[in-house]
């Protein structure tokens, strides 16, 4: 079978839109406004996690995920951004691109619904 065939479900990326603002001292401040649609209906597969489990991307900070969302590969996905699939929201705290070949995304994510 192939990867895209054991993606069984659709979720929504969305992403962070961010104000742009004066701060009145020569320099400027974010506040955030609004999440947009930034890919809806992504076929996705999630795999829960039996265990809490620590990694560690790259050189980045330690990330005990609740889930891995397995995706075609898709460009502009970053961290912070957030998933929504049947009522749920997750946030992305890894994107993985396996051996950087472009073809398929692995996404840690933690459930925020529950925090």
């Amino acid at each position: 079978m192939s990867f895209e065939g054991l993606l069984g479900s659709k979720c929504t990326i969305m992403q962070e839109t961010l104000a742009v603002s004066d701060d009145g001292m020569g320099g400027y401040t974010t506040a955030a406004i609004s999440w947009n649609v930034l890919y809806p209906h992504v076929r996705c597969r999630f795999e829960s996690l039996p265990k809490v489990e620590e990694i560690h991307g790259y050189d980045k900070k330690a990330t005990f995920p609740d889930y891995y969302v397995y995706i075609v590969y898709r460009s502009g996905i970053k961290e912070g951004m957030r998933i929504y699939h049947n009522g749920r929201q997750f946030e992305i705290k890894l994107v993985e691109n396996w051996s950087e070949q472009e073809k398929y995304l692995q996404l840690a994510v933690t459930d925020i619904t529950r925090l």
